[in-house]
């Protein structure tokens, strides 16, 4: 469903304005000298088309630094009711999100920390389709360039194991790294896990070969390319 031009309020019009007009930062900037902004949701289930952000949480980085001051966090209500699946996942029910905006209500603080930044997510094909659902209901379109922590984190194994793990969890990749995984399935959390473990990641890959915005956008070539290595008659033809 898209939200109407009239019904987006002033504000967050400027913010999604602001989001579309921002320089992102170019390919060839080392990961230090970019702007990046670390995501997590918490949605009603996993299929973008049926089920709906309820919670979303963001963390800015600049010059390999978490941004805490600028941290976004909020809570959003779906045009549905929650269903009891999810419930025992991320703990919010329907209840608790009586006084909540709805999402494209409340979407704003959200477009202004992404904007000019590259979105960081772990496991981003699964929740970056929801951001994109979301941005497109509001008649924004989602930047194409995004990291994921997942895919890094693979890549950083496989040079330290030379083996290639095929999932990894935030939790997981967060005790590899012996950082602490803050509450999981909490937005605010998981955001502020994906940020720590983002930093490590680059810092650790960076020390190897510099890393840059694309290389480190383009990481899941360099998992394929592995992965073609390791099995090539499984990519022949």
């Amino acid at each position: 469903m898209r939200v109407p031009l009239a019904a987006r309020g002033r504000n967050l019009d400027q913010a999604a304005k602001a989001y579309e007009s921002a320089a992102m930062p170019r390919g060839r900037t080392p990961w230090r000298d970019a702007r990046w902004c670390a995501l997590d949701f918490e949605m009603t289930g996993l299929d973008p088309r049926e089920d709906e952000i309820i919670s979303f949480g963001a963390i800015p980085i600049e010059a390999g630094r978490l941004q805490l001051r600028a941290a976004v966090s909020r809570r959003v209500r779906p045009s549905r009711e929650i269903g009891e699946a999810s419930i025992p996942v991320h703990g919010i029910r329907d209840i608790d999100l009586v006084s909540a905006p709805s999402l494209a209500a409340g979407v704003g603080p959200l477009l202004e920390a992404i904007a000019g930044r590259v979105p960081v997510f772990h496991a981003a094909a699964i929740d970056r389709p929801f951001l994109r659902q979301a941005l497109r209901a509001m008649g924004v379109r989602l930047r194409n360039s995004f990291v994921d922590t997942e895919v890094l984190g693979r890549l950083w194994l496989h040079d330290r194991d030379g083996r290639l793990r095929q999932r990894l969890s935030l939790g997981d990749l967060a005790s590899e790294l012996r950082l602490p995984a803050e509450r999981p399935h909490d937005s605010l959390a998981d955001a502020l896990t994906t940020a720590q473990v983002f930093i490590a990641l680059a810092t650790h890959l960076d020390s190897l070969h510099p890393e840059t915005v694309t290389s480190l956008v383009k990481a899941s070539d360099r998992v394929d390319a592995i992965r073609r290595f390791q099995d090539p008659v499984r990519y022949e033809g």
